[in-house]
């Protein structure tokens, strides 16, 4: 057998072996891989490639691109020990641009491994078709095609989905009556007190079934009978009374806009939704850029920021794209300027923010030296501002990430922002208008005056600049 090499050879034999690798960062790779901080083999050979790479380019480090960590790494096993390398022995190198390409093999891998078989799911809706319903109910069902005008009202002639869903709740309603019969009950053919205890009773044996969902039900049920003419003394009104009792229930099981408002206002104020965005930027700087955590903290401050500066609604704010609704001025600022899908009406209020744009320009560099923002922005151009992707997050994201930290939703901070103008400014319900986005532009820079001179706000607008200093 041939003599043990020591350390301080085995570390000169890696250091040969990545001649494209600056040499102290070659110097300290090799340490560790003798040393064993690296679970993987294959370090040296993927560092070599990956400086290889950019030395045929003729790029630096700091400008590494997904090619590079492409040709350095032909599996996922390989990317993961070139990146932990990377963020050991080189921190100038942007791991955030890799992101993808890691997400690239854990999906492949999620797919080829862990794709499990569909399981057959039985259907829990028990709806029986019109031929199985009560003589009466059955007769009524092509009122559905037309418009028809009762004692009351002129109902209209309900789309085709809408038609779909009446049918499927009467249907239910003609199941609890069988259900009812089975049990030894007799219920009428009209739609009585009797029969909507026993629809009611019905409804709750379904699994999952919700006061929401069995409000639905009972409301389509409801638009049927009236159509139909099919109510019996007292029966609407009892139907009436369920529907109620069910829609406040509905509304018990996810607490009323005031008890949260009253619950954020026992620890928090307006201000601690902007620190918690500062939080996060400061959690994500002590993790990898490029991990999963970071990106979203910084997307979950970039949220936070902009629902406080600009009480937007958040399915605007999920679809704002770079280049496109939002963009940053030569200053540095970031201004959004977009049509409400709400109101349709146009909104610009100007710049944001100096914490806000810089809260912004974080999250799009992703550990990217800040000399790159440019070109970061234009290699991003119209991707959505929060995934910095083509595609985006669901309508109500922002509202998911405020509900992690305060339990409050994204309306309800635009409430917050008008309750406090309202309360210290009582002729300010123009400036709240502009703030919303429901006036025209003309009022607009006026309101950013009145605005910052609002008693009631100096509070809060101290606690910005802290947080912007900090």
């Amino acid at each position: 057998m041939g003599r043990k090499l020591t350390n301080e050879e085995r570390i000169e034999q890696f250091v040969r072996r990545m001649p494209d690798v600056p040499p102290s960062v070659a110097q300290d790779a090799a340490s560790a891989i003798v040393l064993g901080f690296f679970s993987s083999r294959g370090v040296a050979q993927a560092l070599q490639r990956f400086y290889a790479s950019l030395t045929a380019a003729g790029r630096p480090p700091e400008l590494a691109t997904v090619d590079d960590f492409t040709a350095a790494a032909s599996n996922r096993t390989a990317l993961i020990g070139l990146m932990s390398a990377l963020e050991l022995v080189d921190t100038s190198v942007p791991l955030s641009i890799a992101k993808p390409l890691r997400q690239g093999w854990d999906h492949w891998l999620n797919q080829k491994y862990n794709k499990r078989p569909r399981k057959p799911r039985q259907s829990q809706r028990v709806s029986l078709l019109p031929e199985e319903w009560p003589e009466s109910w059955a007769r009524a069902v092509p009122l559905l095609e037309k418009r028809v005008r009762t004692e009351r009202c002129s109902y209209r002639r309900p789309h085709a989905k809408t038609r779909e869903m009446i049918i499927q709740a009467v249907g239910m309603c003609a199941a609890a009556r069988h259900w009812a019969i089975a049990e030894g009950i007799e219920p009428s053919e009209g739609f009585t007190e009797e029969v909507a205890e026993v629809f009611l009773r019905f409804l709750f044996q379904r699994p999952r079934m919700s006061a929401r969902s069995a409000a639905d039900y009972f409301g389509r049920v409801i638009t049927f009978a009236r159509r139909a003419r099919l109510f019996e003394p007292e029966g609407e009104e009892i139907f009436c009374e369920i529907l109620g009792a069910l829609e406040a229930e509905a509304t018990d099981q996810d607490p009323s806009k005031k008890k949260k408002l009253r619950d954020f206002h026992r620890s928090f104020d307006l201000s601690d939704v902007l620190v918690a965005a500062n939080r996060c930027i400061d959690v994500a700087e002590k993790l990898p850029a490029h991990s999963a955590l970071a990106h979203r903290l910084r997307r979950k401050a970039v949220a936070f920021a902009l629902l406080v500066n600009g009480a937007d609604r958040q399915g605007d704010l999920s679809t704002f794209r770079i280049g496109r609704e939002i963009e940053r001025d030569v200053g540095g600022l970031w201004e959004a300027n977009f049509r409400q899908s709400k109101t349709r009406r146009t909104k610009d209020l100007g710049p944001y923010w100096g914490v806000t744009s810089e809260i912004i320009d974080t999250h799009i560099l992703g550990g990217r030296p800040e000399w790159s923002i440019r070109d970061r922005i234009a290699e991003l151009d119209g991707c959505n501002l929060l995934s910095l992707e083509e595609g985006g997050y669901d309508t109500y994201h922002p509202s998911k990430l405020l509900q992690e930290e305060f339990g409050i939703s994204g309306h309800l901070v635009r409430t917050l922002i008008t309750n406090l103008i309202r309360q210290h400014r009582p002729d300010g319900a123009w400036a709240v208008q502009a703030l919303l986005g429901h006036s025209s532009r003309w009022s607009q820079s006026a309101y950013k005056t009145e605005f910052r001179e609002t008693a009631g706000l100096a509070q809060y607008h101290s606690a910005l600049e802290d947080v912007a200093r900090s």
